[in-house]
């Protein structure tokens, strides 16, 4: 109450303006805070977050779409860039462990060589993943997600990959022109 009547003691101008001050700011975060429930939801709903003031945000969320609808590659170029242009964000960690999530899908959808092992491709591929869970690792060693993931591949990943060339390969090797034009 004694707060109350200082105030009211104020000069009335300087009271105004305080009033004013404070409402302007309240607008303001109540905008903030509908913004930040529509990129919630969007991301609840695994739609795509496009919103200027939140470009980290958007990369992100067009990341992990493109890598959950099956177009890794694209996946991983976003991945990087988002690592390129905000190297300081806080979630370094998820976005290696999300690249190694997307290197690990992209070969196991692949099919085996003929002799029924890994192509060089996807053992490339493996590789990549083991690399990012380690990165995911060194910066937060509380990714139990990551620990999981590098467990499985450490236990089940293959020395080296098939020597079979495939036919795929063959016929790929069989189109390049030879000899010089």
């Amino acid at each position: 109450m004694f707060i109350i009547k200082k105030i009211l003691n104020l000069n009335s101008a300087v009271f105004i303006f305080i009033l004013i001050i404070t409402i302007f700011i309240s607008v303001n975060e109540l905008i903030e805070i509908k913004e930040l429930r529509k990129i919630n939801n969007k991301i609840n709903n695994d739609e795509l977050v496009t919103n200027d003031k939140y470009e980290e945000l958007s990369l992100y969320s067009s990341a992990y779409l493109l890598g959950k609808q099956g177009e890794y590659e694209n996946a991983i170029e976003k991945y990087n860039v988002l690592l390129k242009l905000y190297p300081g964000t806080n979630i370094i960690d998820v976005i290696y462990f999300n690249i190694g999530t997307v290197y690990l899908q992209d070969a196991l959808s692949k099919p085996l060589s003929d002799d029924g092992k890994l192509t060089i491709e996807n053992f490339q591929k493996l590789q990549s993943a083991i690399i990012s869970f380690e990165k995911a690792l060194a910066i937060n060693p509380l990714n139990e997600l990551a620990k999981f993931n590098l467990s499985i591949l450490y236990s089940s990943m293959p020395k080296e990959p098939s020597k079979v060339i495939s036919e795929q390969a063959v016929q790929e090797l069989s189109n390049i022109p030879i000899g010089l034009p």
